[in-house]
């Protein structure tokens, strides 16, 4: 073997401003007992992760190019299929999914379900949390007026008339979309809480031509019609949301962050933790959505043993699960996401709760891509809103482009 260059692990911003910090706590035991190697560890916005990914799928000799990527799970059967991704198997022939629930080991593997190409490192669960301080001067009883969708816009209605946040934000309710846009994976318990559905049941067409999906779409969509929750703003800085103070109410699948050690910002942000509540994501008992982040390795890395010792290092057991309570994040398994949720009595019940009718996206071949083009539709949709010009017509022919779009990229895959 020659010289060992740097091991670049490339994540998403897991911690905000924090996260190469914490990653490079988190692997400080890892690090002291690999002497002889380098740990570059990059950090990626989604977009641009698989932007560069591809651009590595083009071009052999671009520079720079990870050894290990973070990816949402439901890209690993597309780049598996585009041969970016290595056989895990192959680096481990013993390796068993059967730690995992189901869910997540269907996200593991390609499409034909036989070779595995990334594994869980943490999950994400929506629930809606809120300010009890806030909903109390507004006179809404979150466990009664925030069952579902039109309790949650009464709710909105009413705190609009009286929210401002101690950073003078005026939207009652945060954007859980870290673009401040609209997303497949915002909408998605909206639409399923319809009886609406992104695709058929056998995988090979659209569904967003359906009056159920075009509802839930919708529901979303009136948060941000009515000024409830912000879109895209000027500053390029990173959104505010409910934890630092700045909104009532916000959609998360994450656990509330850790507190800063001292000072000013210690006592703020003890007393905004006080007042947090959660209830289950409220589309009347429907399914909410799961999200799982995997970590996988690139077919031409040319370090794959040591990548995989890391990824085994990252994936497996307490490590793991220590990560994922350093970011607020749920650990994979079911009994280690109960463990973290004892920690958080005021908000367990939520999640628990939430658990039980939690449902991911298909594990499609083509679910990375098809992602893509409901974005691109769902940016479409907010520039309408933006211009004040967004009506069901506009927002029907949007996605029944999307649809015929998805079909194409469906009936290709299915070959």
């Amino acid at each position: 073997m020659g010289v060992m260059r740097e091991l670049q692990i490339w994540v998403l911003p897991n911690n905000g401003y924090a996260t190469v910090p914490t990653m490079r706590d988190h692997l400080y035991r890892f690090r002291r007992e690999q002497p002889g190697g380098r740990l570059g560890i990059w950090v990626r916005t989604e977009e641009s992760m698989w932007r560069h990914l591809f651009r590595i799928l083009k071009n052999p000799r671009q520079e720079p190019r990870p050894d290990i990527v973070q990816i949402p799970s439901h890209w690993t059967a597309t780049l598996a299929r585009l041969g970016v991704l290595q056989d895990l198997g192959s680096l481990d022939p013993a390796l068993d999914l059967g730690r995992w629930p189901a869910a997540l080991r269907d996200h593991c593997r390609g499409g034909d379900g036989r070779l595995v190409y990334s594994l869980p490192w943490w999950i994400g669960l929506r629930v809606l949390y809120y300010r009890r301080d806030a909903l109390l001067r507004a006179g809404i009883d979150p466990a009664v007026d925030l069952k579902d969708w039109d309790g949650l816009k009464t709710a909105c209605r009413r705190l609009a008339e009286r929210w401002k946040s101690t950073t003078g934000r005026t939207h009652p309710m945060a954007n859980p979309n870290p673009r401040e846009s609209v997303s497949m994976r915002d909408v998605a318990p909206c639409l399923w809480g319809r009886g609406g559905d992104f695709f058929s049941s056998d995988g090979t067409r659209s569904l967003l031509q359906r009056e159920a999906s075009l509802r839930g779409v919708a529901d979303y969509f009136d948060l941000v019609r009515n000024g409830w929750m912000p879109l895209k703003g000027p500053s390029g800085l990173a959104p505010r949301d409910l934890f630092d103070g700045s909104c009532a109410l916000q959609i998360s699948g994450r656990l509330p962050r850790a507190l800063p050690k001292r000072g000013a910002a210690r006592r703020s942000a003890e007393k905004t933790h006080r007042e947090l509540g959660a209830v289950p994501y409220p589309n009347g008992g429907g399914r909410t959505l799961l999200t799982s982040q995997n970590l996988a390795i690139l077919a031409d890395s040319e370090h794959q043993r040591e990548a995989y010792s890391l990824v085994r290092e990252l994936a497996l057991g307490d490590s793991s699960a220590a990560y994922a309570a350093a970011i607020g994040a749920l650990p994979t398994s079911v009994r280690s996401a109960r463990e973290a949720l004892r920690a958080y009595p005021s908000i367990e019940r939520a999640f628990m709760s939430g658990l039980e009718r939690a449902r991911m996206f298909p594990p499609l071949n083509s679910l990375g891509a098809l992602e893509k083009v409901f974005d691109r539709s769902m940016d479409h949709l907010v520039q309408e809103v933006v211009a004040d010009r967004l009506d069901e017509r506009l927002m029907r022919e949007e996605l029944i482009h999307a649809g015929a779009e998805i079909d194409t990229i469906l009936s290709l895959s299915c070959k």
